[in-house]
Order: C-alpha cells, then sequence, then structure tokens
C-alpha cells in the first residue's frame, strides 16, 4: 500500500500541467466567483420582485392594559386577526419594474459569460507566452553550451599559441551574454508562471504542449458584452417608464379579518368579537413640480448614452474579427518565412561551424552564424503559438468561447 502511495504522489508531482486543465480552474477563481455571486444575487432579485407583487397576507396582534378607565374605555383589550393586500393596478409600475429587474438578471448572466471567455483568451495568451519564453531558454542553453565548448577550444589553441588573446576575450564575453540573456529569460518565465499560476490559482508543473483548432468558416455571434450592454441599457428605459406610474391611479384591495377580545368593558354589550373589513383605496399624484418627468428624461438620457456605447462597441467589435483574421493570415505568411530563415540559418551554421573548426573562417563570422541560427530558431516557435493564439482571438472576437477548441 505505501509503494503504490508512492507512486500515485511521484506521477502528481511530475504530472504535466495542460492549458484545458488552467482554463477549468481559471474559471474558478475570484473574479469568475464575483460575477457569479452578481448574477445569482441578480436572478434573486428578479425573483423577489416578482414575489413582491402576489397577494400579501400578514398577522397581527395587539394587547392592551389601561390604568385609569374613562367612560368607554375597557380595562384590558386585545385584537389579532389576519390581513390580505393586493394591488389591482398601479400605473403599470409592476411591469416595468419586473422587466427591469429581467434585464439586470441577463445583463449580470452575459457578464458572467463574458467574463469566462475574456479569462480563457487571457489564460491562452499567457500560456503560450510562457510556453515562448520557455523555448527560448532551451535554445539559449544550447547557445551557451555551445560557445562554452568553442571557449575550451580556444583556451587550448591560446595555450599552443595557435590563438590571440582578442579573440579568446570576444568569446568570453560572448558566453558572459549568453549567460545574462539566460538569467533574464529565467527570472522573465517565474514571472509569466506566476502570473499564470495567480489566474488559474493552480500550481504549474512541466507544461505540456496544446494547440488551438484551426477554425472553419463559421457564423459570428454577438458578443456577450454586447449583450449585457444591451440589457443594461433596456433596465434604463424600463426605470424611466416607471416614473410615469406615479400620474397614473394606484388601486389597491385590503381584507382584514380580526378578532376581539375586552375586559372589564363598559360598552361590551355595543361591541363585536369578530370583524371582516374589506377596503379599496386609490392614490394618484396630482402635483410633484416636474419631479417625476425630470427623473425620467435624465433616465432617458443615460439610455441614449449606453446606446451610443452600444453602437460604438458593435463597431469596434466588427473590426476586431476582420483584424483577427487578417491575424491569422499574418501568422501563416510569418511562418512560412520563419520556416525558410531557419532552414537557411540552419545549414549554414552547419557549414561555418566545419569550416571554423577547420580554421578556415575567424570566430566572427561563427557568432554571427550562431546568432543567427538561435534568432531564427527563436522567431519559428513564436510565429507557430502566434498563429495559435490568433486562432483563439477569432474564436473570442466572433462570439464563441475559445475553451471549446483548446485541445
Amino acid at each position: 500500500m505505501r509503494h503504490i502511495w508512492f507512486l500515485l504522489t511521484a506521477s502528481a508531482l511530475y504530472a504535466q500541467t495542460t492549458l484545458p486543465s488552467l482554463i477549468e480552474s481559471a474559471h474558478r477563481n475570484e473574479k469568475i466567483m464575483g460575477l457569479e455571486q452578481r448574477a445569482s444575487a441578480a436572478a434573486l432579485g428578479h425573483q423577489s420582485t416578482k414575489n413582491s407583487y402576489l397577494p400579501r397576507v400578514d398577522a397581527f396582534a395587539n394587547a392592551s392594559l389601561v390604568d385609569r378607565t374613562g367612560g368607554f374605555d375597557a380595562k384590558r383589550s386585545a385584537v389579532a386577526g389576519v390581513k390580505a393586500e393586493m394591488i389591482v393596478f398601479d400605473g403599470f409600475k409592476r411591469e416595468n419594474t419586473i422587466n427591469q429587474s429581467d434585464a439586470f438578471k441577463n445583463a449580470a448572466s452575459y457578464d458572467l459569460l463574458a467574463g469566462k471567455k475574456a479569462l480563457t483568451l487571457q489564460v491562452i495568451q499567457r500560456y503560450f507566452e510562457l510556453q515562448n519564453t520557455l523555448d527560448e531558454i532551451d535554445t539559449n542553453i544550447l547557445m551557451r553550451d555551445q560557445l562554452s565548448a568553442q571557449l575550451g577550444r580556444l583556451e587550448k589553441f591560446r595555450s599552443a599559441g595557435l590563438a590571440s588573446e582578442d579573440t579568446l576575450m570576444r568569446m568570453r564575453s560572448e558566453l558572459s551574454n549568453a549567460q545574462y540573456g539566460l538569467e533574464d529569460l529565467k527570472y522573465q518565465a517565474d514571472q509569466q508562471k506566476g502570473d499564470l499560476e495567480i489566474i488559474s490559482s493552480q500550481k504549474i508543473s512541466d507544461l505540456k504542449p496544446s494547440r488551438v483548432i484551426e477554425p472553419a468558416l463559421t457564423k459570428t455571434e454577438e458578443l456577450d458584452t454586447l449583450k449585457a450592454l444591451r440589457y443594461s441599457r433596456d433596465a434604463k428605459k424600463f426605470e424611466a417608464e416607471k416614473t410615469d406610474a406615479g400620474y397614473l391611479p394606484t388601486i389597491k384591495i385590503e381584507d382584514q379579518y380580526a378578532y376581539y377580545d375586552y375586559y372589564n368593558d363598559p360598552i361590551a354589550s355595543m361591541r363585536v368579537d369578530t370583524q371582516n373589513k374589506l377596503t379599496a383605496s386609490l392614490t394618484m399624484n396630482l402635483i410633484d413640480f416636474s419631479s417625476a418627468s425630470t427623473a425620467k428624461q435624465a433616465l432617458i438620457a443615460q439610455a441614449q448614452a449606453q446606446t451610443s456605447e452600444l453602437a460604438y462597441a458593435s463597431k469596434e467589435a466588427q473590426h476586431n474579427v476582420h483584424m483577427t483574421i487578417r491575424n491569422v493570415e499574418r501568422s501563416r505568411i510569418m511562418i512560412d518565412a520563419a520556416q525558410s530563415a531557419f532552414d537557411a540559418s540552419q545549414k549554414t551554421f552547419d557549414a561555418v561551424k566545419q569550416k571554423y573548426e577547420a580554421r578556415i573562417v575567424d570566430y566572427i563570422t561563427y557568432l554571427d552564424a550562431l546568432h543567427s541560427l538561435t534568432d531564427t530558431t527563436n522567431q519559428l516557435t513564436r510565429a507557430k503559438r502566434s498563429l495559435n493564439y490568433a486562432y483563439a482571438a477569432y474564436y473570442y472576437y466572433a462570439g464563441l468561447d475559445p475553451k471549446e477548441f483548446v485541445q
């Protein structure tokens, strides 16, 4: 049993971190939890608003004791009963209030969906950036090892009088610069890893290679942020319409049934033990010095402002979709160019290295070829991952969830 536990622990420690698992974990972080709580609160608020317009039933009771009674006062009295009330008509305030709360609920729901999709895209971006940095570290380690090997070779040549001190110093300088860049990349990787761990609330081990499925021609959907903004604007419109309710009558019916009890009552014969009281009331605002109409104008102005924001955001969304398609095309061209440059630099470095070790070319030519190979290697890996991110960005701006297309 102990051996099984050890194996399970070891496999957990060395398990690779996948991009889908990071996204799943990120969707449970504190930001998303806050959006979920807001959405839940808005849904409860909507339900509460609807329930508040249902008939209401209350129970009541009170008792009193008088120390000095007058001519018609009972020494002790008590009353208990139930009261039911219902609003028959309130100038359409009820409908607009319910519609307003429903719009708030929908806005919060789409804010949650938008937050999750935006976080998915952010995790994808940071994931590929971290992978790029880790690959650059591996490439720079290879370059450093190459420089270290050549430095050892030059030191032997120098001791034999076959290499100059200038050549040796230049190679040492290049090795120090490579070590400097390597340490800077390691710090950058630690920072990127920490940022990704904060977002995902998950410890990151070795990253497992992931990719985003190439998008087919799909019909774009409206962004959740636009839907949330539209419902938020509609809520303002319903609130504006609700202000007109004050100028229309509000009719309410109330039915009260009570049980009375009196002690030492001088007019007991004139009182009743039980009583049912039905009341209809009407209220209506006659003069408010334009308070409601001014409030309505302010709310309509706010709704119009949100309509303008929505129109601008819609144009921006269309532009973003166009640019993500353009970015996919750009990334593919960059991959082809980077691949050609890498192939050429690889062949060039192999040839230059052989000539350098045969002392046909000098160390400057060798260093130039080594730097070119390092740069094109990093360029190619970045271009390939940029294409994957371009795919994810397209899904996001097309109104889809990038999470569904990650492998």
